[in-house]
């Protein structure tokens, strides 16, 4: 069974947007064995695309890439610091 999992994301603007697609844009890399990654996007949305041959690891993957979303939001805020 081959499932797809798709994540669309949409950034404050589109710097963000191409900010966030260049960190966690996959590699390819070190993925198990019939997992695809892709990732892409226009304007301030990007989409992340995981593509396995079972759900678990499809949702594992989407997890991951999630909990990255997260991480990335808050290491931005950060570094944008806040006036006063």
């Amino acid at each position: 069974m081959r499932t797809d999992v798709v994540l669309n994301v949409k950034c404050a603007d589109v710097p963000t947007r191409k900010s966030l697609t260049s960190v966690l844009a996959p590699d390819n890399e070190g993925a198990p064995q019939g997992l695809k990654l892709s990732a892409g996007g226009s304007g301030r949305e990007v989409e992340f695309v995981a593509t396995a041959e079972s759900p678990s690891t499809s949702l594992s993957t989407a997890l991951a890439l999630l909990r990255d979303i997260a991480l990335f939001q808050e290491v931005w805020l950060l570094s944008r610091g806040s006036p006063g």
